[in-house]
């Protein structure tokens, strides 16, 4: 049994505790955060160690995998140091704020031998999977274009750094990336080129509140991200495909809970039955455990969470310059 140490018990924490308690090949080892009641409230829900600091949750010998929840510009020093001191490691999205810090946190995975991963835990939605099995058997031909929506209200109750542009906060870094994973996923294939609009157009602060993004594939196809926080308005969060012989459209209820999938064929809309269920982010630890048992590259490698990572910042630099932007890793 893995014993797992959680660091950041932050409002993204309350998933990942639920996963570890779920799995029978994980239980929870320590818990490090540097706000000590509600540290000590966590603990006392879970019956673990706590920390006031994370290197000391790191000296702990009973763990021996980590799960990094913190501030996003945090990620690179906190996932290297997890990794120097033996652990295995799960960071949460976005695997970090650029592509260098990427390749420190890739160097010391290889140099120390441990299991390195990145929470992209959208792949694990059976829904989504429905989609990736459909467009991999050319249920409706070939995949030409698709478009992710996303609009919602801004939830208020947020970290001052996560209001920031300077500490990486904002809905580009935080959402954005969940879109940019879906169609690199769903694509299944390398982004080569970008244009982007993101910007803080409905409130007053410096992080962005609306982006729209367009992005250009290796292998031809083009997908439209349009992710918005309004002051007022009305959700949608959707997915479009347009096939050669057809059409999928994914409708995902955030709030109620129900994705609904369907073909679109001669101007009507069939529905795939597809059985829904919330424990994406408990699949997700499971699959990261069974690959650092099994000594196997992990579902998300830390390869491909650096593409979507150059991806996000060549949209960021395609916004700043007012023009198409070309990855140079690709």
């Amino acid at each position: 049994m893995h014993g797992v140490g959680i660091i950041g018990a932050g409002s993204v924490s309350p998933g990942h505790l639920q996963a570890v308690a779920t799995l029978e090949s994980t239980h929870l080892q320590a818990v490090a955060d540097t706000d000590a009641e509600r540290l000590a409230r966590v603990c006392a829900e879970h019956g673990c160690q706590g920390y006031s600091s994370y290197e000391d949750l790191l000296a702990d010998e009973g763990v021996d995998l980590v799960i990094v929840c913190l501030p996003h510009g945090l990620h690179c020093e906190v996932t290297v140091a997890a990794l120097e001191a033996g652990k295995h490691v799960l960071v949460e999205k976005p695997m970090a704020v650029n592509v260098e810090e990427c390749d420190a946190m890739i160097a010391s995975a290889q140099r120390t031998g441990k299991q390195l991963s990145v929470g992209h835990m959208h792949r694990f939605s059976p829904t989504n999977r429905a989609v990736q099995k459909l467009l991999r058997e050319q249920a409706v031909g070939d995949l030409v274009c698709l478009c992710d929506e996303a609009y919602r209200p801004f939830n208020p109750n947020r970290p001052a750094w996560y209001l920031d542009k300077a500490t990486h906060g904002g809905l580009w870094y935080q959402n954005g990336i969940h879109l940019i994973d879906r169609s690199c996923w769903w694509v299944d294939s390398r982004v080569v080129a970008v244009k982007a609009l993101i910007d803080s157009r409905f409130f007053e602060f410096s992080a962005d509140d609306v982006a729209m993004a367009l992005l250009q594939f290796e292998n031809g196809v083009y997908s439209t991200l349009i992710h918005v926080w309004w002051r007022t308005g009305g959700r949608r969060f959707s997915t479009e495909f347009v096939c050669t012989d057809g059409m999928l459209q994914l409708r995902r209820g955030i709030e109620s809970g129900r994705n609904d999938l369907f073909i679109g064929r001669d101007g009507d809309w069939e529905q795939v039955e597809v059985t829904e269920d919330h424990d994406t982010t408990a699949r997700q630890l499971s699959a990261f455990v069974e690959a650092i048992d099994a000594v196997t590259e992990p579902p998300v490698t830390a390869e491909y969470a650096r593409h979507l990572v150059a991806v996000l910042t060549a949209c960021m630099e395609s916004s700043r310059l007012g023009r198409e932007v070309v990855l140079q890793d690709s």
